[in-house]
């Protein structure tokens, strides 16, 4: 694994409703995030684990519940703020999942294909030109979410802002990056 991909691995855990263990993993997680090299990506995980050090677990809990759950505008289903439950977001949900199939990957998992920590979880273990493409596919709705949520003032925004600064991607077009 890669440190791109490392840091969507991460990224994508700390995006799903928090576990306890976290709290007595903090340290190796610090360790991982001080090795990244790039501080526009260091700094705003860092910003975000302090969130999950000085929080408590069950205010941890329903600050998640409060933002992802409650407040449609920051849903982790990226295609859900577009098509909402109509069926054109179904045909897109399948043609999501097919898009891992053809990458060679199973994923074990109840989530629709569209929920960002699972895409992020692609993006850890696909290759990058897979990757890439379903990141692509997104982009403005993590854009979206990404200016939500910092229009609620959510520490999460921190997790969106390092996972933006991640997505270094090539224009199909042009051959540059663009992010």
């Amino acid at each position: 694994m890669n440190q791109k991909q490392m840091v969507y691995s991460l990224i994508s855990t700390l995006l799903q409703y928090p576990e306890v263990e976290w709290k007595s993993q903090i340290n190796e997680v610090w360790e991982e995030v001080g090795q990244i090299p790039d501080k526009e990506i260091r700094e705003p995980l860092g910003k975000f684990l302090t969130y999950l050090e000085d929080t408590p677990y069950e205010e941890l809990c329903e600050n998640y519940v409060y933002t992802f759950d409650f407040y449609e505008k920051t849903t982790l289903y990226l295609t859900h703020k577009v098509f909402k439950d109509n069926r054109e977001r179904g045909e897109i949900l399948v043609q999501l999942r097919q898009e891992f199939y053809k990458a060679g990957l199973e994923f074990l998992s109840d989530e629709l294909p569209d929920y960002l920590p699972l895409i992020l979880e692609f993006a850890a273990i696909a290759p990058e030109e897979q990757s890439e493409r379903i990141l692509r596919l997104h982009k403005r709705s993590i854009d979206s979410l990404q200016l939500e949520l910092q229009g609620i003032n959510s520490p999460y925004r921190y997790l969106i802002a390092a996972c933006m600064e991640n997505m270094v991607l090539k224009d199909e077009n042009e051959n540059e990056k663009v992010s």
